[in-house]
Parts: C-alpha cells; sequence; structure tokens
C-alpha cells in the first residue's frame, strides 16, 4: 500500500552529506519526496511509497545509519498525496 511519511531529525552532524546520503537511500528503496535542512538547522523528510520501504527508511532514519548524533526523531504516517515525481534535495525551504 502507498503511504506517506514527514519525518523530522534534529541532531549533530546533519550537513549536506546526510541530505545526500538520505537521497541515496530514497532512492535505492522506491521512495518520492524531498528533504531538507530548515532554519532551525534539522532535517524534514517527507516521503512516499510501499508502506514496507517506508517502515525500512523510517527505521534507517533514526538509527543514526549516517554517523551523525540522533538527538530527536519523529515519524508521521499519512495517506499519499502522490505530489512527487521524484526524491529530490531541496535547500530552498
Amino acid at each position: 500500500m502507498i503511504k506517506r511519511i514527514e519525518s523530522g531529525i534534529a541532531g549533530r552532524g546533519l550537513g549536506s552529506d546526510y541530505l545526500s546520503n538520505t537521497k541515496d537511500l530514497a532512492i535505492k528503496l522506491g521512495l518520492k519526496g524531498v528533504v531538507f535542512t530548515k532554519d532551525d538547522g534539522s532535517i524534514k523528510v517527507i516521503a512516499e511509497g510501499e508502506d514496507v520501504n517506508l517502515m525500512k527508511f523510517a527505521k534507517k532514519l533514526e538509527t543514526n545509519f549516517f554517523f551523525s548524533s540522533i538527538e530527536n526523531f519523529y515519524v508521521n504516517w499519512l495517506d499519499s498525496t502522490k505530489e512527487f515525481n521524484d526524491f529530490s534535495i531541496n535547500n530552498k525551504k
């Protein structure tokens, strides 16, 4: 079933490598969406895809798989809006 997650990650070491690695993982799992750094330095991820792949993705985001220090993490599950054609890094949000 196609679902959507919106996730927030706060911590240390969440730079451009974290964004790139998040994008690469999303593409590997066949997800569509966006990742970006918020004004406060935290990361926001919006992803859509098969719920099984979203669960794998969220688990990786939460478990420090990019050698960063996660201090706060959340994930909200929603219905898909099908607004994305691919997965991208947006540096303008």
